[in-house]
């Protein structure tokens, strides 16, 4: 008994000289997707590290929103920090009313059909940091995908896909990465690169066997005090038994569309944003604003990728610091496209 008060007393002691800082937003939004939604925000961070040469720290990051269309989603960001070490987790928790558009980069926006899924996923990623801005990182994703309201011989149960029923996928792999910046939440400076291949397969009880390789690229160049050119290259090939549900979405690069409007196994994009925090006062110093162009497509393989067949977006946005020494920054963006608006308020920067 007397040893356990001992070791709560120096846990006790370890978070009192931890520097502690924790933060909490509601909010209230509205996008073309959601309708109208309410949310919270949380941040929670201890850094107990006794110089920067040796971090130890750890944080969480907490998103909830719960929209018109009864849209609901859970997502916590767990991340520890040990030296060279980094362990980082996503949890998620979706269960999202829906449209489905069918399958391609060529949807029609006027041609959808409602549905409902519950999602489960976690991917989990422990990284080694070694010389010259390189780290190797192992991998393991798991999920549990479960379809609930479809429209009886609809769009959704005709069309051709894997994925349609209850399943489970679960995959391990590895990243390598190049990172110059300074690696905040809000990059000044720097250039990233970084390569990541996933394996799904049976033996690690994957209802499906299929591969991901990802390429992305990023470049940040600082443009006086508190200006920020960013720019992001970005490619994604999934091979074999791929689920519908696990395509990459072009409305996760391109702001003006909804997600799942153009869905497939490859997605390649490319992204410019200038970043600017033009204030200087003590509160007004808090706010934001950029302005974006992207670019992108999906295909059903590699090869299929076409110049004549890119979709644009465009839009500008606006910015507020929840902690403004990190710039950890809640976002409203608005992108219009082709035949397109969307409306998108969420937590940290895009890229």
């Amino acid at each position: 008994m007397k040893r356990l008060i001992l070791i709560l007393l120096l846990m006790a002691g370890v978070l009192i000289q931890a520097r502690t800082s924790f933060t909490a937003y509601p909010y209230l939004a509205y996008s073309s997707e959601t309708k109208i939604m309410v949310g919270a925000f949380s941040f929670l961070k201890y850094d107990i590290s006794e110089s920067e040469a040796e971090a130890v720290e750890f944080d969480i990051l907490g998103n909830t929103i719960y929209s018109q269309n009864k849209q609901f989603l859970f997502v916590i960001i767990p991340r520890f920090v040990y030296h060279d070490w980094e362990l980082e987790s996503d949890l998620l928790f979706r269960s999202w009313p829906d449209s489905f558009y069918g399958l391609g980069n060529f949807t029609d926006q006027e041609v959808s059909e409602p549905f409902t899924s519950s999602q489960y996923s976690a991917e989990f990623i422990l990284r080694r940091n070694l010389d010259y801005s390189v780290s190797v990182a192992l991998i393991s994703a798991l999920g549990w995908h479960q379809p609930k309201k479809v429209q009886p011989d609809g769009m959704y149960e005709s069309t051709d896909m894997l994925g349609k029923q209850d399943s489970f996928h679960s995959g391990l792999g590895f990243s390598l990465k190049y990172d110059s910046s300074d690696g905040s939440y809000f990059p000044r400076q720097g250039l990233t690169l970084e390569t990541k291949q996933l394996w799904h397969d049976v033996a690690l009880g994957s209802d499906f066997d299929f591969q991901t390789s990802k390429y992305d690229a990023r470049f940040y160049l600082p443009i006086g005090q508190e200006q920020v050119l960013a720019a992001q290259s970005d490619l994604e090939i999934n091979s074999g038994q791929v689920p519908y549900y696990m395509y990459p979405e072009l409305g996760a690069r391109l702001r003006a569309y909804d997600s799942k409007r153009f869905i497939d196994k490859v997605r390649i994009s490319q992204r410019i944003e200038h970043r600017s925090f033009p204030f200087s006062g003590k509160f007004s110093k808090r706010i934001g604003f950029v302005v974006f162009g992207e670019t992108g497509q999906v295909a059903n393989d590699f090869d299929l990728i076409r110049l004549k067949d890119w979709h644009f977006s465009a839009g500008a946005g606006l910015r507020f610091s929840i902690l403004p020494q990190e710039r950890l920054n809640l976002r409203a963006d608005i992108g219009f496209g082709k035949d397109s608006v969307n409306f998108i308020i969420n937590a940290r920067e895009v890229f």
